[in-house]
């Protein structure tokens, strides 16, 4: 599953029921995704999440209602989504929500729980549907970045499902036990360890990544457009922007966008997982900037389908986004992103706006290299997937 914090309004379209997945104390859960939020009185907050969070999403509600809120649910699951597709005609797939346009553009605050399982939720479904509903969404898109909505989501692609923790290896009771430990780091803490890495970043240095797979790529990147994912949002991350004023539990990163033009090289990605089937070897080249060649080990083209389909920026450059958080211990490489992975990178092409970046685009790709080296000019920041 690639994230693509895009079409923040987008239906979540994920769904499991696990029962090592809750929280051991979803009340204080719940008031945690309020305060980080800033939730306050008079504001009409959106609550998202799946039948398996019920409770909790019902916890969410009266902690907004508490500080003078007004919330409302909405549910969500793979079988909802997958039959909208299944069953809905196709001549609708271009047309912009009515329903989504007055949520955007009237909620103060979106407060959404991954709902995730099925990696292939929309595999064999038409790329002219996806495309096409993707291109729906973008004026949805485009009135969240203006209106500046706050958005705290819990899960960041980590909630502990029985998918994630297959793909990982690793056993779903060490899955979940890790995700609630990550998603416990305080912010302040986060805030000052991603704030000190920002400082070895400046908009003239040029950042060089490498790996022992082949991948060498340098660019240049713009931090002051950039922000620290810390989980908690401030009145400082709402006036900087839409993307800053979003953040994500598990939190720890820091994200850096790039500068149009400068990115030049390769990366090679070992696994990638895509409609839930594995590309190996994925080589992407970028010359100043924009993507020229895309190629892998085996079967791609349900990847090279979706991005040929797509408009505006798909092919630039996007950003870095770099996992700041030391107690998400989970394996890096398998072909899912973990965001939050201590010393790990991850990088993205298309629309990144959500990364606070000017690329638009229906299109957004991100992945992660994990045992990467980072340099600014020459200077050591990460090595070997390992934080100076």
């Amino acid at each position: 599953m690639n994230s693509v914090r895009l079409c923040m309004m987008a239906t979540l379209a994920l769904s499991a029921t696990i029962a090592e997945a809750q929280p051991t104390n979803p009340r204080v859960v719940a008031r945690n995704l309020v305060q980080a939020g800033m939730v306050k009185a008079g504001d009409k907050v959106l609550i998202r999440g799946s039948v398996r969070d019920a409770a909790l999403l019902e916890d969410i509600a009266i902690e907004a209602r508490k500080v003078g809120a007004h919330p409302l649910i909405t549910i969500s699951s793979d079988r909802l989504v997958r039959r909208s597709y299944d069953e809905v005609p196709p001549n609708f797939d271009n047309i912009t929500s009515p329903l989504d346009m007055l949520i955007v553009n009237n909620f103060d605050v979106q407060i959404s729980v991954d709902v995730g399982e099925n990696e292939g939720l929309l595999a064999g479904v038409p790329v002219a549907r996806r495309t096409a509903r993707s291109k729906a969404g973008v004026p949805v898109s485009e009135a969240y970045f203006r209106r500046n909505v706050r958005l705290v989501n819990l899960g960041n692609d980590l909630y502990p499902t029985v998918a994630l923790s297959r793909r990982l290896g690793v056993p779903q009771a060490a899955l979940s036990a890790a995700f609630w430990r990550a998603a416990s780091v305080s912010a302040s803490s986060l805030r000052t360890k991603g704030e000190t890495l920002r400082k070895s970043f400046n908009d003239d240095a040029v950042v060089t990544i490498t790996a022992p797979n082949g991948t060498n790529i340098s660019l240049r990147v713009n931090p002051k457009d950039g922000f620290v994912s810390d989980g908690a949002l401030t009145a400082e991350k709402v006036r900087q922007g839409s993307a800053a004023a979003a953040t994500y539990l598990p939190a720890g990163e820091l994200v850096l966008p790039a500068v149009n033009g400068s990115a030049n090289g390769k990366i090679v990605l070992d696994r990638l997982v895509w409609d839930g089937r594995l590309i190996r070897g994925l080589t992407l080249v970028f010359e100043k900037g924009v993507l020229t060649a895309m190629t892998a080990e085996n079967d791609m083209s349900a990847l090279e389908a979706r991005y040929e389909s797509a408009s505006g920026d798909k092919n630039r450059f996007g950003f870095i986004d770099i996992g700041i958080n030391e107690q998400t211990k989970l394996p890096v490489g398998s072909g899912r992103v973990v965001w939050t992975a201590p010393g790990a990178i991850v990088f993205g092409f298309g629309d990144n706006r959500g990364f606070g970046g000017e690329n638009r685009s229906d299109f957004s790709f991100s992945a992660q290299l994990g045992g990467a080296t980072l340099t600014v000019d020459g200077k050591p920041v990460i090595t070997a997937g390992r934080l100076r």
